[in-house]
């Protein structure tokens, strides 16, 4: 039986992290062991980032690697790194979602392959660095156009702004993940739908958004790393989802959750 069956429209903080946990400990073991292995894939794409590059630098012979060679390094590091950061958000997604079904999920449906769940979370992911782009090239030019006028230097402000405006469009964008896997197929839909939900339930967002970072932080002052990423990243997955089903429903629009064939 789901643990949140049905859409109750309203964001209830503390049943979300019960439910959250409980979902966590159905399966805590391979959940954890999925993150590892995530973090240490993640950490392998740097190091070798770090041999291939930084060794001419530091041993007195800058330059030793072809121009061309180094950009297909950084380009190569950077495809790894986002591979392997789109099959682990999958494989939390689908592994929380069984949990909070109910369903003890296996290791290996945490690594199943999905190619249209994984198109539709890079579009998101994509659609979401677009919106930035229009107000952040507006911010830089108003910036350096009153910089210019009669108002001097305003960096320090124009800093506070942006960093305010990116909490604010962070916040909203905290259930992205699950509304592209499970409901919205259009990854600007699913950027906008984020929006106006974070809108209408903004302090309880807040607040859930508050926590989770919270969270992180005890975990990570405790804990040493990468014990702090293994544990938090699943627990955290688990209780944005049971909060993202409290306010979209548990239904599956798009089919993540059909049987393999």
């Amino acid at each position: 039986m789901a643990l949140t069956p049905i859409r109750s429209g309203r964001l209830r903080i503390f049943q979300a992290c019960r439910e959250g946990w409980s979902a966590f400990g159905l399966a805590p073991v391979p959940l954890m062991l999925f993150s590892l292995l995530s973090s240490l894939a993640i950490g392998a794409c740097f190091l070798l980032a770090w041999i291939l590059l930084l060794p001419p630098v530091y041993g007195g012979s800058a330059g030793a690697l072809p121009r061309q060679l180094e950009l297909l390094i950084t380009l190569a590091v950077f495809l790894g790194t986002l591979l392997v950061m789109v099959v682990s958000s999958l494989g939390f997604c689908r592994g929380a979602w069984m949990a909070l079904e109910g369903r003890k999920p296996r290791f290996a449906d945490l690594f199943r392959w999905d190619g249209a769940a994984l198109k539709r979370l890079l579009l998101a992911w994509t659609a979401q660095q677009l919106v930035l782009v229009l107000p952040l090239g507006l911010a830089t030019l108003l910036y350096f156009g009153l910089e210019r006028l009669v108002l001097g230097s305003l960096w320090e402000l124009h800093i506070a702004l942006l960093i305010l405006a990116l909490a604010w469009y962070g916040v909203t964008q905290c259930f992205l993940n699950p509304l592209c896997l499970f409901r919205e197929p259009k990854p600007f839909a699913a950027v906008g739908s984020g929006i106006r939900v974070a809108l209408r339930e903004w302090w309880p967002v807040v607040g859930l958004n508050g926590l989770l970072l919270a969270l992180t932080m005890v975990v990570s002052t405790v804990c040493c790393w990468p014990l702090p990423i293994v544990l938090t990243t699943p627990l955290a997955c688990c209780i944005n989802l049971a909060a993202y089903r409290q306010l979209f429903g548990a239904e599956d629009r798009l089919g993540l959750m059909k049987p393999q064939s």
